[in-house]
């Protein structure tokens, strides 16, 4: 059996995070959000937006890196 997961819409999220849902899509494709598209729409995981946001402290999340590497700097940048 499939574990329910809570989701938000991204335009919550964009509002959570003080941003537009157009940064919260990049921040989804670039992996630093766990989302799924529904209907046309895409839900946010919950559990990744926490991580997030205990991450960056609720800062801006450009110079944070998708892989385990401990520098932190634009992914792209060096990260492997």
């Amino acid at each position: 059996m499939k574990e329910h997961t809570e989701r938000l819409p991204i335009l919550l999220v964009a509002e959570m995070l003080n941003t537009t849902p157009l940064n919260v899509l990049m921040h989804i494709k670039r992996g630093l959000l766990q989302a799924i598209e529904e209907d046309g729409l895409w839900l946010v995981d919950i559990q990744s937006l926490d991580e997030l946001i205990a991450k960056t402290g609720g800062s801006k999340a450009e110079n944070i890196c998708t892989s385990d590497c401990s520098q932190k700097h634009a992914c792209g940048g060096g990260c492997s």
